[in-house]
């Protein structure tokens, strides 16, 4: 009875674990509490352990990707990433997480997630766009289309659409903006600095209009100006925006978070309006 309990605790861990060791039940978050804290005293003395939490499953982890087993390696980084997010190797394990999960899901050729919709007489990117719950930026990535405008569109022509149901948590205490699928962890991004004042220990919006940003001027997705500008995500709270670095005062939208602009380029690839953002101080 003792293993069969042990076993159900483990399988409901899993299932509901989202990301964050604040959403740990609370006997596991005094666990975790615990477990940071021996971390801690493991940097005062120096050096990592292969006993430290963790620190076993990374190094198979890593033999499991230098043999090519990729499925065997994501399952041991996911089980840190899940089980000891304060680990010194848990970081690690999430950028690695990061690379393969954005080389598949920005791949054209791995159909997971995606699927082909075929032009109908009088389509427009917008309709498209809309039914399909994407952006420009991944409709035209994924069907490799080389132009943007109407004028490219013939019914009949076949497009690869990902919808997109991400969240985002930007978590001001690691500086961190992080995008998941469900409870699945995607990829972390690093926070180059943020203007956020709250009390509130948590936000809830939504990312409102993705729009691109020249000489103080923003540019919807369909306008030719629109790919060579800096990327902005202006919420639903419209005081927020999450943008890329400038040295142009003028593109400064006031309050939000501000990422690299290799970050910026990729994330309307994955994010769209309507996607939930949760800001955590």
């Amino acid at each position: 009875m003792l293993v069969l309990g042990a076993v159900g605790l483990t399988v409901y861990l899993v299932k509901e674990f989202n990301g964050s060791v604040h959403d740990l039940p609370g006997a596991m978050l005094e666990h975790q509490r615990v477990i940071e804290n021996r971390f801690k005293e493991k940097a005062k003395q120096g050096g990592r352990g292969v006993n430290e939490p963790g620190e076993k499953a990374f190094q198979r982890a890593k033999e499991l990707l230098t043999e090519g087993s990729m499925i065997e390696a994501e399952e041991k980084l996911k089980y840190i990433v899940s089980f000891y997010p304060a680990a010194e190797c848990a970081q690690e394990c999430r950028r690695i997480l990061g690379e393969i999960n954005l080389d598949r899901l920005l791949d054209p050729d791995w159909r997971e997630g995606k699927r082909e919709v075929v032009v109908r007489s009088g389509g427009t990117f917008s309709r498209i766009i809309a039914q399909n719950q994407t952006t420009m930026d991944s409709l035209v990535h994924l069907s490799k289309l080389k132009r943007s405008d109407h004028r490219s569109l013939h019914p009949g022509d076949k497009l690869t659409v990902m919808p997109m149901e991400m969240r985002v948590v930007i978590d001001l205490r690691t500086n961190t903006l992080t995008l998941w699928n469900g409870g699945e962890f995607i990829k972390e991004y690093q926070l180059l600095s943020s203007n956020y004042r709250s009390k509130v220990l948590k936000k809830r919006c939504k990312i409102g209009l993705i729009r691109g940003s020249e000489d103080g001027k923003l540019y919807p997705s369909h306008a030719e100006e629109y790919m060579a500008s800096s990327k902005v995500m202006i919420l639903s709270d419209k005081s927020l925006a999450i943008r890329g670095f400038t040295s142009n005062s003028e593109d400064d939208l006031g309050l939000g978070f501000v990422l690299s602009h290799a970050d910026m380029e990729e994330l309307p690839l994955l994010l769209r309006p309507g996607n939930d953002v949760e800001i955590r101080n």
